[in-house]
């Protein structure tokens, strides 16, 4: 009976075996593998299909070239904004560099004239008109409070300034003479305030500019 029993647990082995193979398999191994278990969500998984792979690479692909394209759309508007600001600073530029040079102008002549034997007791109008203007003129300057002098140099040319003098020299009255030269110079400091501004505004629009591009550089080291 005992020789035998070695026998009897192998069979009863196997037995256990198929059974729990069954429980495990129900439709064979190879069936269950295959098919599509369900998982808590409700959703199925099964290996993908060619089709599928296909889709799902041309989904990437797509969302590959989007992504170039906004990189290429930023660096394209960078650098155009770039170039506007550098056309802009250009401009002003030579703007500052005509003006410097106009004023240097202006400075040499006036030293020519002080070296030039002016030191007289009365002035001599034999055809040298326009010499008085400018010392009418030059004197208008010399009475302005600081820094209104280069203002007025700068903002109001001089042939603005030369027909200002002639229409006070024509006025034979002199309350109302005074009244033109203090109404001209009010207008002038009014054209100075206003070109000023204009100036700061530009100098604003171009900072504004410039951190529009520095925003841009930082969406593009972000991708």
């Amino acid at each position: 009976m005992m020789d035998d029993y070695p026998m009897y647990a192998l069979l009863v082995g196997f037995s256990l075996w198929g059974t729990l193979w069954r429980l495990l398999f129900p439709l064979g191994f190879w069936p269950t593998f295959t098919c599509r278990v369900g998982t808590r969500g409700g959703a199925s998984t099964q290996p993908y299909t060619k089709e599928e792979e296909e889709k799902m690479a041309a989904i990437l692909q797509e969302r590959k070239e989007k992504k170039e394209a906004k990189k290429k759309a930023l660096m394209e508007a960078q650098a155009a904004k770039l170039k506007k600001i550098e056309e802009e600073m250009a401009r002003e530029k030579e703007r500052i560099k005509k003006e410097e040079e106009e004023k240097l102008k202006e400075v040499e002549e006036e030293e020519e004239e002080d070296e030039t034997p002016l030191q007289r007791k009365r002035v001599e109008y034999s055809g040298s008109k326009d010499e008085e203007m400018e010392k009418r003129i030059s004197k208008w300057v010399a009475s302005l409070s600081l820094g209104e002098e280069e203002e007025v140099a700068m903002y109001i040319s001089k042939d603005d300034q030369e027909a200002a003098m002639r229409a006070w020299e024509a006025e034979k009255d002199v309350v109302k003479r005074q009244a033109l030269e203090d109404e001209k110079r009010m207008e002038w400091k009014l054209a100075v305030v206003r070109e000023k501004k204009r100036r700061v505004d530009a100098a604003a629009e171009a900072a504004k500019e410039l951190e529009e591009v520095q925003k841009i550089e930082e969406q593009l080291a972000a991708l």
